[in-house]
């Protein structure tokens, strides 16, 4: 069993990480993949990877979500340079990969995400194109990144139903960078089959979440029917994402999504695939091996 994208290093995860960990491993967990998304949390997810009681099982990606450029263009000084910030923080990423790149398993969270760009009605035509390029920007250094250092990314892209300007973006980055070499996961993809197709073309993997055991999961359920077995990784992005059962019960002690879900998550697509869970558990598990290329401490 395998987490292949969370963020141990958020709250209420990290204060009750032990346990947490513990209760993965107990349920023949294998694997977690440990991503950090800003400075704030870049050295805590360090912290944990260097921490032995729990380094037996978690693996470490670092990177910058791309909602953080809106959310400072949009929520700070409206004066602030945004373009001066998003290279002053582009490049305290590189030097962080030049002193810790063996450390690390994985490119990421990285990516473009739209969803709240058209979402936002007061956002002006002119900041949403700042934006956009921005986190263009900022995405063209991590494959960068990922060439460089021979890892794997851990890919972020979201945009409203309807919309495929985002996954197109995200494709035409990913292939004039890359050229055919950059290898990844597409983590909690929600967007069209067209797309799916597309991301399966250039040989990613996805990433399946609790999404698929919402009651309003259903085009989620979708694109996991048509992922081969071989392509298929599974994730949490805890505390993000609870599973559909975690959300019903109010006396659960940890409300919030957890490696451990894993198993609900496991069970359910193995529904939706018509295959045992044992199958899928340890194909699936093969996949993390594969493309983040570890295997048991």
């Amino acid at each position: 069993m395998h987490d292949s994208h969370t963020h141990l290093s958020l709250s209420p995860i990290k204060e009750n990480l032990k346990r947490i960990v513990n209760d993965f491993v107990e349920d023949n967990g294998k694997y977690i993949l440990n991503m950090g998304t800003e400075p704030n949390d870049w050295f805590t997810v360090l912290e944990t990877q260097n921490n032995v009681d729990l380094s037996q099982v978690i693996y470490s990606g670092l990177g910058i979500h791309p909602t953080i450029y809106a959310e400072k263009l949009t929520n700070l000084d409206p004066g602030l340079d945004i373009f001066k910030f998003s290279q002053k923080i582009i490049r305290t990423l590189e030097k962080i990969y030049e002193k810790n790149s063996s450390l690390l398993t994985a490119v990421g969270e990285t990516g473009l995400d739209y969803y709240y760009l058209y979402k936002d009605i007061d956002i002006k035509t002119e900041v949403i194109k700042d934006i956009k390029e921005i986190q263009k920007n900022s995405f063209r250094t991590h494959c960068q990144l990922a060439l460089k250092y021979n890892l794997p990314m851990s890919i972020h892209a979201r945009e409203l139903n309807g919309k495929n300007d985002c996954i197109n973006d995200t494709l035409k980055i990913l292939a004039e960078e890359g050229k055919g070499k950059i290898r990844g996961v597409f983590h909690s993809y929600t967007g069209s089959q067209e797309g799916l197709k597309k991301i399966l073309g250039l040989g990613f993997f996805i990433g399946f979440n609790a999404i698929i055991t919402y009651p309003n999961g259903e085009n989620v359920r979708e694109l996991l029917k048509n992922v081969p077995i071989d392509r298929i990784l599974f994730e949490t992005d805890g505390p993000f994402l609870p599973t559909q059962k975690t959300r019903k019960d109010r006396k659960s002690e940890l409300p919030f999504g957890k490696p451990s879900d894993i198993r609900e998550i496991l069970e359910t697509a193995s529904e939706i695939k018509g295959i045992s869970v044992q199958r899928l558990e340890n194909e699936t598990d093969k996949n993390f091996e594969s493309i983040f290329d570890v295997s048991l401490h």
